[in-house]
């Protein structure tokens, strides 16, 4: 057998902002090996510029990416990876959440801890797992890119940053606090989880190969369409498996169990992290998959997939209600956001692909100043996210509590914010496409979201607590809230020049 290797369309450039991230991993991970470098100012600063320098990047080639309009080619690689706009938004919305975790390590790691450059080394590889799954093309290139990022998600998530200094062994006799023990267990139930939904999706992928003989995306939609005989029961069953594979990552209904206590135990700048770019990843996989490789089939999975829409938006909104800390409500809170960001794929329609693309990043800047304000909030044991911790905030910190209360406003869709929009855009592609019934549910679980999100202003402004602290803000995490709060607001009252940006990027 002779293996033909295409050099022609080896873009290299095309990728240049993953292989910025993965050098600057790289390089942060030997610099950890040296005392003099080994220091948080100079690793946190070496990530900012790696990802300030492939943010640069990501932006110099959207002029010149292939679009439907110019006519280009976007396949490279040999079908392997495909480079579009769509694939540089996801960049965007990857990188930027990447800086949440980055001006965390203001708390932790704390400089006396031995895994410092760990932390920094295993962040970036994330970013360009979820870089490189945004950008495949081929079903081997989204398993070994899914897992690249799962990987370094589990160790975040157990990640010792915040009480453990690196040096413990298995025999110390160090007394867990409750963080350790609540870290521990979110690593070993989103690894166990992660690992079982793994061996599903690439199950479901070696069936969809048994039946297509292909693992190209392009590929499989070419002869789905073409070859009646690949519409077989192999490719119906590996399709399901595959949906169910990706579900789990996206925290759908019924695949969503572990997003509470993964996300409370985890350290919460890794929690802030994942809560937005986890979903991106796969939801531009999903976006891939069943546009490009599966749209002659949609009769199959439109239901299943307006079901598991309709479940999760239900669900989510519902369970969050009953939760006192933060971090499990707006582990909920994201249940349902994935609930209305499946509505864009059940329509099946670039008008629906778009509205994704504008609602992921009107997600990005709600959620990271969310989970920022609470980190500013968070405090020891147990109790540390507990929403009584935001009694009378107004009062010790009104700008703080504004932010805050913005950030609540715009995830539950009240108008002008940015979230409203982002709601009813999704519901416009909806309604465009005749889907009347899951739009009326979406609206009738938004009204349910109302109470939960309320209730964290409610006890900022109408409860006391004299004995809580005043709040200390690190100079990132003001940043981080200050910009959110400007992009919550403009994109509010000017929601159009983005989502034209986002009708741009479409390449389906």
């Amino acid at each position: 057998m002779e293996i033909v290797i295409n050099f022609d369309d080896m873009s290299w450039a095309a990728i240049g902002p993953e292989l910025i991230i993965m050098l600057t991993a790289f390089f942060i991970l030997l610099a950890g090996l040296k005392k003099e470098m080994d220091t948080l100012p100079f690793l946190s600063g070496v990530s900012l510029v790696g990802i300030g320098a492939a943010l640069l990047f990501t932006l110099s080639l959207w002029g010149g990416a292939p679009t439907v309009e110019n006519g280009g080619n976007p396949s490279m690689f040999s079908g392997a990876l495909i480079h579009d706009r769509f694939s540089l938004a996801f960049n965007l919305i990857f990188l930027l959440m990447s800086l949440f975790a980055v001006f965390g390590s203001a708390r932790y790691p704390q400089e006396s801890h031995e895994n410092k450059a760990e932390y920094f080394t295993l962040l970036l590889m994330a970013v360009a797992g979820m870089m490189f799954l945004a950008k495949s093309g081929n079903l081997i290139t989204v398993f070994m890119s899914l897992e690249l990022f799962s990987i370094a998600l589990y160790i975040l998530c157990g990640f010792s940053a915040k009480h453990g200094t690196g040096k413990e062994g298995p025999h110390s006799k160090t007394e867990l606090t409750w963080e350790t023990q609540a870290s521990q267990e979110s690593t070993v139930k989103y690894l166990l989880t992660g690992a079982f939904s793994s061996a599903i999706l690439v199950y479901g992928m070696a069936l969809i190969y048994a039946g297509s003989g292909t693992t190209e995306l392009r590929m499989i939609g070419q002869l789905l369409t073409e070859n009646p005989y690949t519409k077989n029961t192999l490719v119906y069953i590996g399709m399901g498996l595959m949906f169910c594979g990706l579900a789990f990552k996206i925290s759908l209904v019924p695949f969503h169990s572990w997003t509470p206590d993964v996300y409370q135990g985890a350290p919460t700048p890794i929690t802030g992290f994942m809560s937005v770019a986890t979903k991106a990843a796969a939801f531009a996989v999903i976006a891939r998959i069943f546009f490009t490789a599966l749209p002659e089939l949609e009769k199959a999975w439109m239901p299943i997939l307006f079901g598991t829409s309709v479940l999760t938006m239900l669900v989510g909104n519902t369970a969050a209600i009953f939760q006192d800390d933060l971090k499990r409500m707006l582990a909920y809170s994201g249940v349902a956001h994935a609930g209305y960001l499946l509505i864009g794929v059940v329509t099946n329609t670039q008008e629906g692909m778009a509205s994704i693309l504008f609602y992921l990043s009107v997600y990005l800047f709600m959620n990271i100043g969310a989970f920022a304000v609470v980190f500013i909030m968070e405090g020891e044991g147990r109790e540390g996210n507990s929403i009584n911790r935001f009694k009378g905030l107004a009062k010790r910190n009104p700008l703080l509590a504004a932010a805050m209360s913005l950030f609540m406003v715009s995830l539950a869709g009240f108008p002008p914010t940015a979230g409203f929009f982002g709601k009813l855009f999704v519901f416009y592609a909806a309604v465009k496409k005749g889907y009347i019934l899951i739009t009326i549910l979406a609206v009738v679980a938004s009204i349910i979201s109302v109470y939960f999100y309320l209730r964290v202003i409610v006890m900022m402004y109408f409860h006391e607590d004299e004995s809580a602290p005043q709040p200390v803000i690190p100079k990132g995490m003001g940043l981080l809230v200050t910009v959110s709060c400007v992009m919550v607001v403009a994109i509010g009252l000017f929601p159009s020049f983005l989502m034209e940006l986002a009708r741009g990027a479409i390449p389906f």
